[in-house]
């Protein structure tokens, strides 16, 4: 997220110009804001931006607020540097910036290679900074999200099964889990290869999350099984849900106009559960279901 756009908050339009002329030579293209208006009306986001330069003696913006303008994410703010042109420095306003999240403090007079060295240095262990953490949030989205799907990834919902388990027996309310499996897709891929297999189960799981309702969770088992977690309902309605979906998702026409065959195996969780029981049970009714001419849904 090397970018070459600074914000540069200052008192006057001439402070603005000189340093606009200075970081110009450098690549560098300056947004102002010089007055209380600007500063609240200005929509550049904050992810556009390299750095934050900010005249010290500004009084319509706090601190705070400044940083506040700079923040990316939860754990990242753009870099923010204050040039003080104070006679006397004022050891109660470094404080401050510095307790809000200031980077940099420099007074002048300065020479251009100080200020140039320091926005620099900033802005590259920034730009380090955010592609770590970019880095991080892949790996951490490989771990729970499914990437053939994009449906919660099998780790994550053994997680969330675990939970639920514990909140049904603690608040004495129902779920059920629901296993399906897509039975035509050995054949399809036999035929037409893996990757359009994949392509088929794809598009099924895309179906599929639409299909459900905002409570629920699914994740992809395996293969071309999903799971499926209804919070608050008993095995009734799962059964029910499970027949309203079957219908759905048996119109579709995704392998090569042929209608998907879907089988479901229903579960309620049980108090002394573990996420392998639970999941175990909902697997033999689908061999249950599976063995149906018609229906292919079963019940444990």
């Amino acid at each position: 997220m090397m970018n070459k756009q600074i914000l540069i908050i200052e008192l006057n339009q001439k402070n603005f110009n000189v340093l606009e002329e200075l970081f110009m030579k450098e690549g560098y293209k300056s947004y102002a804001v010089i007055d209380a208006e600007s500063f609240n009306n200005f929509t550049l986001k904050s992810e556009d931006l390299a750095f934050i330069i900010v005249n010290a003696n500004v009084e319509y913006a706090t601190v705070q607020e400044i940083v506040k303008r700079a923040q990316i994410n939860a754990t990242l703010h753009l870099p923010v540097i204050y040039v003080d042109s104070a006679k006397e420095p004022d050891s109660k306003k470094l404080a401050e910036c510095f307790k809000a999240g200031v980077n940099d403090y420099i007074k002048k007079p300065f020479n251009s290679q100080e200020i140039i060295a320091r926005v620099k240095y900033h802005s590259e262990e920034f730009s380090r900074l955010y592609e770590y953490k970019i880095r991080v949030d892949k790996l951490g989205n490989l771990a729970t999200i499914d990437q053939l799907s994009k449906t919660t990834s099998k780790m994550q919902m053994q997680a969330v099964l675990k939970h639920q388990i514990n909140y049904c027996k603690r608040y004495t309310t129902k779920a059920t889990v629901i296993y399906l499996r897509l039975l035509s897709i050995d054949k399809f891929i036999g035929t037409f290869g893996l990757p359009s297999g994949e392509k088929v189960i794809s598009k099924f799981a895309k179906e599929l999350k639409a299909s459900i309702r905002d409570a629920d969770m699914i994740s992809r088992w395996g293969g071309a099984d999903f799971v499926i977690l209804l919070p608050n309902t008993a095995v009734k309605s799962a059964e029910f849900i499970s027949k309203k979906l079957k219908t759905k998702l048996s119109n579709m026409t995704i392998m090569n106009g042929a209608n998907p065959e879907v089988a479901f195996g229903v579960s309620e969780l049980q108090d002394d559960d573990d996420p392998q029981e639970v999941i175990s049970r909902a697997q033999y009714a689908l061999s249950e279901a599976k063995k149906q001419t018609y229906g292919k849904i079963a019940i444990a």
